[in-house]
């Protein structure tokens, strides 16, 4: 079916008290293992790529944002669910500019450091550039900490301040917006502390659906709590590529691949296929989150909704 509308997904999520999960991927395995999934457990979803990945400075290759937005776009035309695109978290303007034409009807721009005023101005622009295109558009204001699992460090970052919020939705115009409730982006190994007394407050200040970013540092009852709170939207992305991760490094370990027909081991899709394997471990770990989120056999509730119409 079309791309539906990612603000009509979240408004359904919020009144329904579930949230839709926005579950990134990086290459063709992932996108269709969490189609897969959705189409599993009836769930509406959202897909999509990091921004901040594919505009990475540090790539060998630059990527060419039209291939992503189309692939994305095809595969969620093919499907029966509700699916909205998003393009997530990029660093520069025009990536999200070429975005919008690409396909994705929906975006992020991620500006870590920058003044309010200066991300208010950004903002506001994408906001008159997307909304004339049928395009939702997600911010943050606050700033999430990185972890890094190389030093098992974190980095500093802020908590939203609800009058900012405030001030940043009355100026901006946007459509959803991203909060630093004690989330941490990237986080392994240990799981973030998150503030509800924040969210009732930001909850109290904004009325536009907020957003969980780094599900994958967070304890199930705080997400569920989160969610029972009013997030109804939750971003999964790192554990994600860690079960990709896994599962390729446990084929390796136990097939000798040297002695294996290499389109058996990568092209085939059989038994013995190495990202077949690696696309259903990620398939299981968005199944395991459309379950802890609520948004399963949510898909056929939306459809006859008015928020699809």
């Amino acid at each position: 079916m079309p791309l539906v509308s990612m603000n009509s997904l979240m408004d359904h999520a919020l009144v329904n008290k579930y949230a839709v999960g926005y579950f990134e991927a990086w290459n063709m395995e992932s996108i269709l293992a969490v189609v897969d999934a959705a189409e599993k457990m009836n769930s509406p979803v959202i897909i999509g790529f990091g921004g901040q990945f594919i505009g990475s400075k540090k790539r060998l290759i630059r990527e060419n944002i039209f291939h992503y937005g189309y692939l994305g776009k095809a595969i969620a035309e093919q499907t029966k669910i509700p699916v909205a695109l998003l393009l997530n978290e990029a660093h520069e303007l025009p990536l999200l500019i070429d975005g919008m034409s690409a396909g994705f009807n929906a975006i992020m721009y991620e500006g870590h450091g920058i003044p309010l005023t200066e991300s208010i101005e950004i903002n506001k622009y994408l906001v008159e550039q997307a909304h004339s295109q049928g395009v939702a558009v997600e911010a943050e204001v606050g700033q999430l900490p990185d972890s890094d699992i190389t030093t098992g460090t974190i980095s500093s970052g802020h908590l939203t301040n609800p009058d900012e919020a405030a001030l940043f939705v009355k100026e901006t115009g946007v459509d959803s917006l991203a909060v630093s409730i004690g989330n941490v982006h990237l986080l392994e190994g240990r799981k973030a502390s998150l503030d509800f007394n924040l969210v009732r407050a930001l909850r109290e200040k904004i009325d536009i659906p907020i957003v969980l970013h780094g599900a994958t540092g967070i304890t199930d009852e705080d997400l569920k709590l989160a969610i029972q709170l009013g997030m109804c939207k939750v971003n999964v992305g790192t554990v994600l590529k860690r079960a990709y991760l896994n599962s390729i490094q446990s084929y390796l370990k136990n097939n000798d691949v040297n002695k294996m027909d290499p389109h058996n081991v990568m092209g085939r899709g059989g038994r013995e296929d190495m990202l077949c394997k690696a696309r259903e471990a990620v398939c299981d770990k968005v199944v395991r989150y459309m379950v802890l989120f609520g948004s399963e056999n949510k898909a056929k509730l939306y459809l006859s909704s008015e928020y699809a119409q």
